[in-house]
């Protein structure tokens, strides 16, 4: 998995030794509650969530360069929607201690530029429960473009059906002069 960084951040491949950092915040109620998955209840689940992250080479850890520490994450996925169509769909979930600072922007920035260029990409697409304005507001500012709304289309951890917000980052798009990054 390559290397990517950014003015503030090192998003690399995971470590388990990452698991201190990443149970911090997957074991919070409203992180996993924002992105879909039960919050951790001991380190050892953080271990196997890590152990997955590396055996599926697809999700980043997002460290903080400043002091090396483990803010969250971030990956290029099937997409749940469009097949074989070259396509990812990007995931992320960011510390709530370092929301709100244009981290998991830089981070969505960095990560598109790479499925564009490297993985020579040809559609990029993002969802967000209809709830997480959080996640809306990053997707809108790194420049998808809106959907749809999809009812009922996912279940919590909780049995919960929740509404997704689809996105969607053509190739064509973002090499745009308006969207060139």
């Amino acid at each position: 998995m390559e290397t990517i960084t950014t003015s503030r951040l090192i998003i690399r491949a995971f470590k388990l030794s990452d698991a201190a950092d990443e149970f911090e915040f997957a074991s919070l109620e409203e992180v996993g509650f924002n992105a879909g998955f039960k919050p951790h209840i001991n380190i050892e689940e953080t271990e196997k969530t890590i152990a997955r992250f590396i055996a599926q080479d697809e999700v980043w850890a997002i460290e903080l360069k400043e002091t090396g520490k483990v803010i969250g994450s971030i990956g290029l996925h099937p997409d749940s929607f469009r097949k074989d169509m070259n396509t990812k769909e990007i995931g992320y979930v960011l510390s709530p201690s370092f929301q709100k600072q244009g981290l998991m922007l830089e981070a969505v920035n960095a990560v598109l530029e790479f499925g564009f260029d490297k993985q020579n990409l040809a559609l990029i697409g993002a969802n967000h429960f209809a709830f997480n304005e959080a996640s809306r507001k990053v997707i809108l500012k790194a420049g998808f473009s809106y959907d749809g709304l999809l009812r009922r289309a996912k279940c919590l951890y909780d049995g919960t059906k929740v509404d997704l917000m689809l996105y969607s980052f053509d190739k064509k798009q973002y090499y745009s002069q308006e969207n060139k990054k």
